[in-house]
């Protein structure tokens, strides 16, 4: 009797060893689809299991998740994510939920879809800073914060990661709508703040189904010229604003990708201390209860 949380990696490839023995032995397999709703694949790659799948959502990994670690009382319960399950807090709070209650738990690690996208980037993994996911157009927010990561990062010389929000259908939010919508709100906040905007002449990096077998990485000389791209990318997918580059992020992106770079990735078209001034403008502003 042990609750597991398991992670399938990002296709159906990555399935471990030692998952696949989780399985074998599993009484209950819980399919996270709330935390990764475009994870369909998931389920597809289960048939072997299938009379063992039930599937999770928001109400009862976060608000019933005592129903779990209760099946884990009687039996062997996964409960399977595609990634890696402890990247969400979601499954964090359920693994301290079994300890607290003292059920036995394990955690079986997954490729993180995360670590893959930065990794294939060919980028420094040590240059990454904050990650920040932007929002669809369906939850009602402006990604006010995402900017304030971005400018954080580019402050100090750091990439940012950018996830890409997914609605409940597991549609994911295509990367020409996300840089659209931070532009448009990158533009506001200038205005209102009166700093001086840097991401439409930033480059940009579309990272597609990083850890599969058919990844690619689209790169864009500005983030201006992924706007005027028609070219859509497929899920999951992630955008990467990267800080100027240096020699050997040059040169590896130069030879794997087959193209010639221009000076906008590694000579700035900004002044850095304008970011970091624009990063206090609009984490000040943020702070203000008012807004």
């Amino acid at each position: 009797m042990v609750l597991i949380l398991a992670g399938c990696g990002v296709y159906s490839g990555s399935f471990t060893r030692e998952l696949v023995e989780a399985l074998d032995v599993a009484d209950i397999v819980y399919v996270d689809l709330y935390t990764m709703p475009s994870a369909l694949w998931v389920l597809e790659a289960l048939g072997r299991w299938a009379g063992k799948v039930k599937i999770a959502g928001r109400e009862l990994l976060e608000e019933q998740s005592r129903l779990i670690v209760e099946d884990a009382r009687a039996g062997n319960v996964v409960v399977l994510s595609a990634g890696d399950p402890l990247v969400a807090t979601t499954h964090q709070t359920l693994l301290a939920e079994a300890a607290r209650l003292g059920v036995e738990f394990r955690y079986i690690p997954g490729i993180s879809g995360v670590c893959a996208a930065k990794s294939y980037s060919g980028l420094s993994y040590y240059r990454f800073g904050k990650i920040a996911t932007i929002p669809g157009s369906w939850r009602g927010l402006k990604p006010y914060s995402v900017v304030a990561v971005i400018y954080s990062n580019l402050c100090v010389d750091a990439h940012t990661l950018l996830l890409l929000d997914v609605d409940d259908r597991g549609a994911q939010l295509k990367p020409r709508d996300a840089i659209s919508e931070l532009l448009v709100v990158e533009e506001e906040l200038s205005k209102t703040l009166g700093f001086k905007r840097v991401l439409g002449e930033t480059p940009v990096l579309v990272v597609e189904r990083a850890g599969a077998p058919d990844a690619r990485v689209q790169v864009y000389d500005s983030a201006t010229h992924l706007l005027e791209s028609r070219e859509d990318a497929r899920i999951p997918s992630s955008l990467v604003i990267p800080a100027p580059l240096n020699m050997t992020e040059m040169w590896v992106l130069e030879s794997r990708l087959r193209v010639k770079l221009g000076r906008t990735w590694s000579r700035r078209v900004y002044e850095r201390v304008e970011c970091c001034r624009g990063y206090e403008a609009v984490v000040g502003w943020l702070s203000d209860s008012t807004h």
